[in-house]
């Protein structure tokens, strides 16, 4: 397997609607205008993309985001968006980019990966993968949008 940071909007912005268009809907897809204010906050330190091929084929793609807090004891890693081509599922892909993002946060000196699969039931098998890659569950993840507060 090839493993390629890309920072190229356009790659990303394909595989990121590939991702959200199989996990939430075409209607979940961001708008140009939305993506344009996603890429103008990147920061090349904090945020990393890549694609996965194999035989000149792309067989993955992920996003890395590094966070920081005391309680996971320094930096640590996020994986934000992980999309595996539908043909190449359960052929052992997942596994093979799972070691690539280890090996990635080894580089960065990550205390430790975070991940958040999707909530649905349609999804289980997503969450029985990262407890299959050694994912411990921690609990319940919760959200708030301070625009619909304000």
């Amino acid at each position: 397997m090839d493993l390629h940071e890309i920072t190229e909007t356009r790659l990303i912005k394909h595989y990121i609607t590939q991702l959200y268009s199989e996990l939430f809907g075409d209607k979940s897809v961001p708008s140009e205008a939305c993506f344009e204010k996603i890429f103008e906050q990147l920061s090349a330190n904090t945020h990393f993309a890549y694609e996965v091929k194999q035989h000149n084929q792309v067989v993955a793609f992920f996003t890395l985001g590094q966070s920081f807090s005391i309680f996971a004891q320094g930096r640590y890693g996020i994986i934000n968006e992980l999309w595996v081509n539908p043909e190449c599922r359960a052929k052992g892909v997942g596994q093979a980019v799972m070691q690539e993002i280890i090996k990635l946060a080894q580089v960065h000196g990550w205390s430790r990966i975070d991940v958040t699969a999707p909530p649905d039931e349609k999804w289980n098998r997503t969450f029985e993968f990262y407890q299959k890659c050694g994912f411990e569950f921690t609990g319940r993840k919760l959200k708030l949008y301070p625009a619909k507060h304000a």
